[in-house]
């Protein structure tokens, strides 16, 4: 909503294309594999099957190859609809899921310090002043352009000699790993990258999320690229026309070309999550400070140490690293 307040209107709309038209492809798979595959083999099991041969096929079994190939295909449609079903709602969740916002306890913590060192630094002034005596009133004492060039002063000595992090857009302290989104226009935890497909970033609060995203993608794609081969190898050997060969070739091959490229991306993923980096890090190519704290323990601050709930798309309550 961002674009919008700024009355660009237009661009607030055009964030959401890329959405769009994940949508419309995860429908349009959907569509032609019901249409071409699932479908036609649903009606030739069931519905034009004569009354007498149904009743022989449940009562006597006599058809074995037939009765093995009916229960595949109800694993087939029950298996794909499944898959389908926890791909939507993780899609809708990660979409909607704010990435992880700086915890403003954390903030005014880093605000006592800098008030607290301001304190001191005022009280060494007036003692400088005064001798040995010390004044009980600042204001008095110090002007407003020496308490800003304290406060100056102050917060740079804070990022210089404690190594804390400071957010020139936001105009505040973030803790470590955390990064500024130019898109979001804020800073946002452990983040690892804004996803244009999504029109969200990802972040500590929605990373697992996404990993199950994958996940789920990975699957649908490569039950469809599986189970639709036969679709495609009975149309090539077929005569079929024209307009259904191409569109069964289309499908399965960029069914192909969708697989190959979401298995690598969720490959590196799944190393980023062992290595304990994000995407940012990994662009970043510079000397960093190691985090490894093992191989389950940065699984565990992914997905939880409950294992029933890391194949689900739920958000696991894991703290953040701040300091």
């Amino acid at each position: 909503m961002k674009y919008y307040r700024e009355g660009q209107l237009l661009r607030y709309i055009g964030t959401w294309i890329p959405l769009a038209v994940l949508v419309l492809i995860v429908l349009y798979f959907y569509v032609v594999y019901m249409e071409t595959y699932l479908m036609p083999l649903i009606k030739s099991e069931y519905v034009s099957r004569p009354l007498v041969e149904i009743n022989t096929y449940l009562i006597q079994l006599v058809h074995i190859n037939d009765y093995v190939f009916s229960n595949q295909t109800i694993g087939i449609t029950i298996t794909l609809h499944i898959i389908l079903i926890l791909f939507t709602i993780t899609l809708i969740r990660v979409v909607m899921t704010i990435p992880g916002h700086v915890p403003v306890e954390w903030l005014n913590k880093i605000e006592d310090e800098i008030r607290q060192m301001i304190e001191n630094e005022e009280n060494m002034i007036n003692h400088n002043k005064k001798g040995s005596q010390t004044s009980t009133s600042f204001s008095s004492e110090i002007d407003d352009e020496q308490r800003l060039h304290l406060n100056v002063k102050v917060k740079n000595e804070i990022i210089d000699k404690q190594g804390r992090r400071h957010c020139k857009n936001c105009s505040a302290f973030k803790p470590k790993r955390c990064h500024h989104c130019r898109q979001c226009k804020t800073c946002w935890l452990k983040m690892d990258h804004h996803c244009q497909w999504l029109n969200n970033c990802i972040g500590h609060g929605n990373y697992k999320l996404f990993i199950n995203l994958l996940g789920y993608a990975w699957f649908l794609i490569s039950f469809i690229m599986i189970t639709y081969s036969r679709c495609y190898y009975d149309t090539m050997n077929s005569y079929s026309s024209d307009a259904k060969l191409f569109l069964v070739s289309f499908t399965f091959l960029y069914c192909c070309f969708l697989w190959v490229i979401l298995t690598a991306f969720t490959l590196f993923h799944l190393w980023a999550i062992k290595s304990n980096i994000t995407t940012l890090e990994y662009c970043e190519n510079k000397p960093r400070e190691p985090l490894q704290k093992g191989v389950w323990n940065n699984i565990f601050e992914v997905f939880g140490k409950n294992p029933l709930v890391w194949f689900l798309p739920i958000q696991p309550d894991t703290k953040p690293i701040l300091d």
